[in-house]
């Protein structure tokens, strides 16, 4: 089973080269590395240089693309996907470094699962400590069908679990880190309307996928990984949400007409909560550290 690794990326050269060692460490190597390059410098360019070698003689090809489309890491997914020739083609953002035996547990998990049509590994910095605001935060995502952390062995759309214990079904993929049979290109594509930061580009592209193939999405807990959520330098933050917001929007309605655009603005109805609540959050912070003085 030969396995294919696209990464999108957009600057992020250092955690790129984070993300190369960790690929050069494991223990199922991948027989080819394609890097989508949407960055306007040559500083990814000069980083696949510099790596080529190293994964030469690992027996691992290194590919360099300058993404010839329009910015979006959607395009950059579907461009990879042309120059794959794995028979697993495993998604990965330039900022995740992974466990030594990542893709060996991820090949594991299609290997004793035929019906398999998409494979993620296992977040381990998601699993943080719940203080009572992130309790509180998660609660108000559930009721307003937002993203939150699911308390354990549980993956359905907007959830993520805070602890995995055994491979699960899930409704959804993180684009983080996800591998999917090379089949399923045969029938799916990334939204490429999904321009610049595609904002939820994974959940409209593997829900799809669930949607006409469920119980055919795992997680795996065996395959870890830690994904850094590198801030976006190069974007401004009200920009940028703005942006999410559009991209929100766009797929909610492409998963579920109607219904997605309502579901849309009853989730910006509890962000608007959650925003007038995070005062409250400081607030419980001066008052610990004041009591613990």
């Amino acid at each position: 089973m030969n396995v294919s690794v696209v990464i999108p990326t957009y600057f992020r050269h250092e955690d790129l080269a984070e993300l190369f060692d960790s690929l050069l460490a494991q223990t199922f190597k991948p027989f080819e590395v394609i890097v989508v390059d949407d960055t306007p410098t040559s500083a990814i360019e000069n980083l696949c240089e510099k790596y080529r070698t190293k994964f030469m003689n690992k027996d691992v090809e290194l590919i360099y693309l300058r993404n010839p489309r329009k910015r979006s890491a959607a395009v950059a997914r579907n461009v990879g996907v042309e120059k794959a020739r794995g028979d697993i083609i495993l998604f990965l953002d330039s900022d995740v470094v992974l466990f030594p035996d990542f893709i060996e547990k991820i090949v594991e998990v299609f290997k004793e699962n035929p019906s398999a049509l998409g494979v993620q590994g296992y977040i381990v910095n998601m699993n943080v400590r719940h203080s009572k605001f992130n309790y509180l935060r998660d609660l108000f995502n559930k009721i307003f069908f937002a993203h939150y952390r699911r308390p354990k062995n549980s993956c359905r759309l907007y959830e993520y679990p805070l602890f995995l214990t055994k491979i699960i079904n899930c409704e959804w993929l993180s684009g983080a880190n996800f591998a999917l049979r090379r089949e399923v290109f045969d029938e799916f594509r990334f939204d490429e309307n999904l321009a610049g930061y595609s904002f939820m580009e994974d959940v409209l592209f593997s829900h799809s996928i669930f949607k006409k193939y469920p119980k055919s999405l795992f997680m795996t807990p065996y395959a870890k990984c830690i994904h850094k959520f590198s801030p976006k330098k190069y974007v401004r933050n009200d920009v940028l949400e703005e942006h999410k917001r559009r991209c929100r929007k766009y797929v909610l309605k492409k998963l579920f007409g109607f219904r997605g655009t309502l579901l849309y603005y009853w989730q910006n109805i509890g962000l608007l909560i959650l925003e007038v609540l995070r005062p409250l959050k400081r607030v419980g912070y001066y008052l610990k550290r004041k009591a613990n003085l």
